[in-house]
């Protein structure tokens, strides 16, 4: 079985794309994140089938019960938002034991046969046919997790598939959003550090790791996603749908998730006006001309822009603090993160020398999915 695995870029649309995919009857996928962690390595260190089931119930709590899911908004599906699903626990383990023993011929120990016998169970335990899968879709989410994730199994017949956007709405979306979810609570400068090393090298970090990769603009999946989704289904040879046009999880609409504080589907007013704001939100303009150029390449290849009109400034400021960093910085006091304070030298220091044009070296760009 073909295996596909899905991560994203700054606010880049994984979530979305993995709904587009939902109620396909060729793709074996569960509905959210597979956090490469400790907890998920403890799943494959003993045989027992059994105990195996039970400790991915507690290792994916969400998935049998979308009500627990507030940050995702799986608990606010549906057309009128009061929709949810839930798998039962018992059937999801008894046919998980089936399928571990009917495979005991082939090689059941491989830690991706385990996995896809544990996604087949939640297919049969939420009554969805397993007989014409062709690929297994595994939402890693972050580069950090699918570098574990192929440090822990060396996967084969394996693409990645990198849903990422215009690397500065990349890089200001999630700043912004982040800063005004929850009072900025879960957003300091460890993060904001995340938020621009995935923007600038998470491609180019996807590429070095000897595996096919392939990319999908979220700009294009909005605004050409009949295109997007036929390629996609011409590439990796799987049967098109209308079905794939609108996202969805159990075939009840999603919304999108709270951190953006909005409705997918709901029309946006201003949307001009509104990306402006944001921008002057994040950036001073010499922060814009700093980023434009070390994402140069990539704003080039796939947004056709040779010069980008908004970068007047040829002042190149490497080495002065971000709009960015000084409001994470204000933030992180505000929130009297002792932590946190002491962390602000070390990943200012640390995107000064990383984060710059010296160490963005040419590699070639992958292919975009539904550009011709």
């Amino acid at each position: 079985m073909k295996v596909l695995v899905l991560v994203t870029g700054g606010r880049g649309g994984s979530d979305f794309f993995q709904g587009l995919l939902d109620g396909h009857k060729e793709i074996l996928q569960i509905p959210g994140i597979l956090r490469i962690n400790k907890e998920f390595k403890n799943l494959f260190k003993n045989n027992d089938s059994n105990l195996i089931a039970e400790k991915f119930i507690k290792f994916v709590p969400l998935i049998f019960d979308s009500r627990k899911n507030i940050l995702e908004r799986h608990n606010k599906l549906g057309k009128n938002k009061n929709e949810y699903y839930k798998v039962d626990k018992k059937k999801f383990i008894n046919h998980y034991k089936k399928l571990s023993q009917s495979n005991l011929v082939k090689n059941n120990s491989s830690k991706i046969n385990i996995l896809e016998n544990l996604y087949k169970a939640y297919y049969l335990a939420s009554k969805r046919p397993i007989k014409n899968l062709k690929a297994i879709l595994i939402h890693t989410h972050t580069v950090e997790y699918t570098e574990k994730l192929f440090k822990f199994e060396n996967i084969k017949n394996c693409t990645i598939i990198h849903t990422m956007r215009h690397p500065i709405n990349a890089i200001c979306s999630p700043i912004f959003n982040w800063l005004k979810f929850k009072r900025g609570m879960n957003f300091f400068p460890k993060d904001l550090y995340f938020q621009l090393d995935l923007a600038i090298m998470g491609l180019k970090r996807l590429c070095k790791m000897n595996r096919e990769v392939k990319v999908i603009l979220l700009e294009n999946l909005i605004n050409k996603k009949e295109m997007v989704m036929k390629d996609f289904c011409k590439i990796y040879k799987l049967k098109y749908s209308k079905s794939m046009l609108k996202s969805t999880y159990f075939g009840k609409q999603w919304w999108g998730d709270q951190i953006s504080g909005r409705w997918i589907g709901k029309k946006v007013h201003n949307v001009e006006n509104r990306q402006n704001l944001m921008l002057r939100k994040v950036f001073y303009q010499k922060d814009l001309y700093y980023f434009s150029t070390i994402t140069k390449k990539i704003s080039e290849i796939y947004f056709k822009e040779n010069e980008l009109n908004f970068f007047k400034n040829k002042v190149y400021f490497n080495l002065t603090p971000l709009k960015a960093e000084i409001l994470v910085w204000k933030n992180t006091f505000k929130h009297k993160k002792i932590k946190h304070i002491l962390s602000i030298p070390y990943f200012y220091i640390k995107r000064i020398m990383l984060l710059n044009k010296l160490f963005i070296n040419n590699y070639k760009l992958p292919y975009s999915i539904g550009v011709k």
